[in-house]
């Protein structure tokens, strides 16, 4: 069923076609007989042409045994009604063979093109992902296939007097959808909304293709289920999110009463082994108040998507934030975007306040991107105290810290979520050099620079 339109329309034209074949035949042969009584014997033959071409394109599984008789009837009405003349004769032969051949290479041709077209078709109207064109002009929806009509709610028929304003209701939706098939003629992966025909609104990813005809092809695939889930998702993320910001507020206000009593406590008591106690209590207390404020930080990873970050500018917007003192700071970045998460800024921060707070004796950072074989490369560098062998690693590990807390822990797990890493490479007394790596997929130059890679 889901072809009989699509059959009924060919055989209105092939029935079309046998009408205009049959005429020109009837023409051919009415005009060879007048040419041949007046003696004109150079015109008439270029009219069998056109049955010719006609029979060939149309029906090319029998075309080849149809121009031979339209050849044979050529011939047959030439030598039957023409003048015994061998030259005559020589030119009708020529002739047959030119027909033949004509109506060999078109069937050849029309049945390559015709099975073509009935593997697109198949394709289109079986495929298990939705698919439609509607007009450029008028935006009337043309061929739904079966899919897109039991994922939209609407039988074909009546999809077909539908137009993508019926479908996609939301007009800025529906407005960016169509300037982004203007701009690019093939996009892919849009998200859109469409409105079915009970009234429920489902999503689908679709991809359109302007191939310059006068319909717009697309493909659809039904992520209503998926938009559900991100959406569940994205609401208890945000539940547990507001759990923990309550819970982790009155800690910390319970943990700042505890603290100060504890400096009270301090105060009043002369006893040196009982001090001993208090400043223990102090330190487990600022432990656990370490802690909780790195829970703050450490919830914020991942919760939104990635995006192409400037480098420059990020490096920039971290370094307002700090008191740089009267350390030279050096930045020689290439024109890059790198796919980061958003706290990215977050973690040159990290970098550049350790340099400032354990570099000891820290007078100048420098910050290049340097190209590697396989991506490039965010070197800090500072020309600190520097970093002892043995600690290279551990400090990038959530049980080391020192003072500030768990900011290179952070770090790594930042740059982890899209595939970046970090490493120390510095020479201990040397200073400290971090480096970053970005592999290739995970930058890309800005629009319209050559970032030299």
């Amino acid at each position: 069923m889901r072809h009989k339109d699509h059959a009924t329309n060919q055989q209105g034209k092939k029935f079309t076609y046998d009408i205009f074949i049959i005429l020109s035949v009837l023409a051919s042969v009415v005009i060879t007989y007048i040419s041949i009584n007046r003696g004109i014997y150079d015109v008439f033959p270029y009219f069998y042409l056109i049955p010719v071409v006609l029979i060939a394109y149309t029906r090319p599984k029998i075309s080849i045994f149809v121009t031979v008789f339209v050849g044979w009837l050529y011939i047959g009405l030439v030598y039957s009604l023409g003048l015994p003349d061998t030259g005559i004769f020589a030119r009708a032969t020529v002739w047959f063979f030119i027909f033949v051949s004509i109506g060999v290479l078109i069937s050849t041709y029309s049945r390559e093109y015709q099975k073509e077209g009935e593997r697109s078709c198949g394709s289109f109207f079986n495929s298990q992902a939705g698919a439609f064109s509607y007009d450029r002009e008028n935006l009337k929806i043309r061929d739904p296939n079966w899919k897109f009509s039991q994922f939209i709610g609407y039988y074909r028929e009546s999809l077909k007097s539908k137009t993508l304003a019926d479908v996609i209701t939301d007009t800025p939706e529906r407005e960016s959808f169509l300037a982004k098939v203007k701009d690019k003629r093939r996009v892919g992966d849009i998200e859109v909304r469409f409105t079915c025909a009970d009234g429920s609104k489902h999503w689908a990813l679709v991809s359109a293709a302007d191939c310059g005809e006068p319909a717009i092809v697309c493909t659809t695939v039904d992520i209503s289920e998926q938009k559900q889930a991100q959406d569940a998702l994205r609401l208890a993320n945000r539940k547990l999110n507001l759990l923990n910001n309550v819970t982790r507020h009155d800690i910390l206000n319970q943990l700042t009463a505890l603290i100060g009593y504890l400096e009270i406590s301090r105060e009043d008591i002369q006893d040196p082994w009982v001090l001993t106690y208090v400043t223990k209590e102090e330190q487990a207390a600022n432990a656990i108040r370490n802690q909780i404020l790195f829970t703050r930080d450490y919830q914020n990873i991942g919760v939104h998507s990635p995006q192409w970050y400037n480098i420059a500018e990020t490096v920039s917007l971290a370094m307002a934030t700090l008191d740089i003192h009267q350390v030279t700071v050096k930045v020689n970045l290439a024109a890059v975007e790198i796919y980061a998460d958003p706290l990215l800024e977050k973690v040159f921060y990290n970098l550049i306040e350790n340099s400032l707070r354990h570099g000891d004796r820290v007078t100048e950072i420098e910050i290049n991107s340097v190209p590697t074989s396989d991506g490039i490369d965010i070197v800090i560098r500072d020309n600190g105290a520097g970093i002892p062998e043995d600690t290279k690693e551990r400090i990038f590990r959530r049980e080391y810290f020192k003072n500030t807390g768990f900011g290179l822990f952070l770090t790594r797990e930042i740059l982890a979520i899209t595939n970046l890493s970090i490493t120390e490479t510095g020479t201990c007394s040397s200073g400290a050099c971090f480096v970053i790596h970005a592999p290739r997929g995970t930058f890309r130059p800005m629009s319209g620079e050559n970032p030299g890679i």
